[in-house]
């Protein structure tokens, strides 16, 4: 289910096609939600679930990981940015969520590095190829002036 929101976000945001962003009259995005579904299938259907476990699961610890690391960054870059949350041991509790990732992620199988590197590859091309000019935080991009109801 979180890839769908994930998916449909990065829509929305013109990160991918604006196609993926169009929900239906009660607010669902069906289009991601078939497609991530459909995928989802096949890829249950044609491969060993554990090779599709160990990949899910290098890349939710992968971005886990990176996520840690922005927030102590950002504290220390930013300190005087204005925060919805408190993060209590700063910078203690981020500093464990490293660890723990990248213990867990050192404990998979060498060919799911493989993998996940073949992925991140595609999605480094898919951004630079398509999501860097279409962003709505470049300012060349051709929906950057849309109206935010329409984007």
């Amino acid at each position: 289910m979180g890839c769908c929101r994930v998916w449909f976000s990065l829509s929305r945001d013109g990160l991918l096609p604006r196609w993926f962003s169009k929900t239906d009259r009660a607010g669902v995005p069906q289009r991601v939600t078939w497609l991530a579904g459909l995928c989802a299938a096949l890829l249950a259907g044609v491969f060993p679930i554990r090779e599709v476990a160990d990949l899910t699961n290098i890349g939710i610890l992968a971005a886990f990981l990176v996520v840690c690391i922005a927030v102590i960054v950002f504290r220390y870059r930013r300190p005087d940015t204005p925060r919805t949350f408190r993060l209590p041991l700063m910078p203690i509790v981020p500093a464990i969520g490293i660890i723990a990732s990248a213990f867990l992620i050192s404990q998979l199988d060498h060919f799911t590095f493989i993998r996940f590197g073949v992925w991140l590859v595609l999605g480094l091309a898919i951004y630079f190829g398509y999501s860097r000019r279409h962003s709505l935080l470049n300012p060349e991009s051709p929906r950057h002036n849309d109206p935010p109801g329409t984007r």
